[in-house]
């Protein structure tokens, strides 16, 4: 890991104006994502007793890495969003299944956010009040796609992989793959959440949609996908219910 410079983005650095939650005409929900490469955040202290531990339980330094750029990016994401909190005040607490939560200061409206991140690539989503979930992968996954899609898949997404031509099986495998781990994310269950209970549908030029869900109404929930580099992958869930439509509003670089 490399130690901070002026050129690093510090906690300490703060924008002048928050950014919106909801569209200025519509007032619906913007959910806010971010895409930082891994050192971004430098060698920077961690602000909390219990980041410093789980920093402190990890042996590889790329791993390490991973998890400071994380922090870094979630704690500058939400005081981007609240520019009156700075990056270190932020507290955070977990839900029953291990989802973690913003724990203070309190806002209005509450934050609600997702981290996820593979090799090269951290990323982050900030959202008002709703549900959400984030996850990145890298295409070039060293897995078996037709085996891992048979073992945990619902049957229609099996089939969509095993009919995608076989040098197309590296790419529809990830997409399939962080829809399910944002939407497990979002339900805070994460695998939980049996995997093949449920089947999302890719389309060409549309969004993808949640089907077959035995316990769930996919017509309320909303997904985005897009690949921001050419090797990773993202996919964005956010629980709208009955209200509007949600804005995804993709950054590029940090807060």
């Amino acid at each position: 890991m490399h130690s901070g410079t002026e050129a690093d983005p510090p906690f300490r650095s703060r924008p002048p104006a928050p950014l919106p939650l909801r569209g200025g005409v519509t007032g619906a929900p913007l959910a806010h994502v971010w895409a930082v490469a891994p050192g971004t955040y430098g060698d920077l202290p961690l602000p909390s007793a219990g980041e410093r531990r789980r920093l402190a339980a990890f042996r590889r330094d790329e791993d390490r890495l991973l998890y400071v750029t994380a922090r870094g990016l979630l704690r500058a994401a939400l005081s981007r969003c609240v520019p009156d909190v700075a990056p270190a005040h932020w507290r955070f607490t977990t839900g029953p299944h291990g989802r973690p939560e913003a724990a203070g200061p309190r806002t209005v409206p509450r934050l609600r956010f997702s981290v996820a991140h593979a090799p090269g690539l951290v990323v982050c989503l900030v959202c008002p009040e709703l549900d959400c979930g984030v996850d990145v992968e890298v295409l070039d996954r060293p897995v078996d796609p037709v085996r891992v899609a048979r073992a945990m898949f619902h049957p229609w997404e099996t089939a969509r992989v095993l009919a995608a031509p076989p040098a197309e099986r590296a790419a529809v495998f990830p997409r399939l793959w962080t829809l399910k781990e944002a939407y497990g994310k979002a339900r805070g269950l994460g695998f939980l959440l049996p995997s093949d209970s449920y089947a999302f549908t890719l389309h060409a030029t549309g969004a993808p949609r949640l089907a077959r869900a035995a316990d769930d109404d996919g017509g309320r929930w909303q997904f985005a996908q897009w690949s921001p580099g050419a090797r990773h992958v993202v996919a964005v869930a956010v629980r709208r219910g009955d209200g509007p439509d949600v804005t995804v509003v993709r950054h590029s670089g940090p807060p």
